[in-house]
């Protein structure tokens, strides 16, 4: 699975006014990006999905934008490293589970 950090794009629209943004409950978040109450849990803990927004007492909310940014980042992402990039990091794995560049020889 692809790990997606959180950055600032330039090709991204730009952020909803405050009159276009709105707050979001957890099941609206599970229906739009289509992640396990526990994957995204655990995505907020590793950095690479939006926090909640601590509204009052135990009550939090995500916004909307963060969520559709973060969606927008994973497309981005799965589209394929250009061959050349990605010939020079590849490593055949063997049998052994290990490079046949770092496995070593026996006499």
């Amino acid at each position: 699975m692809t790990q997606v950090t959180l950055s600032s794009n330039p090709e991204l629209p730009a952020a909803p006014t405050l009159h276009e943004e709105r707050f979001i409950r957890l099941a609206e978040v599970l229906a739009t990006c289509g992640k396990s109450r526990s994957s995204i849990y655990e995505g907020i803990k590793e950095g690479t999905f939006p926090a909640p927004v601590k509204l009052k007492g135990r009550s939090s909310a995500w916004l909307k934008s963060e969520i559709l940014h973060w969606m927008q980042a994973c497309v981005a992402a799965r589209h394929p490293v250009p061959v050349a990039v990605q010939a020079k990091s590849m490593k055949k794995v063997t049998a052994t589970g290990l490079s046949t560049r770092t496995r070593r020889q026996r006499a």
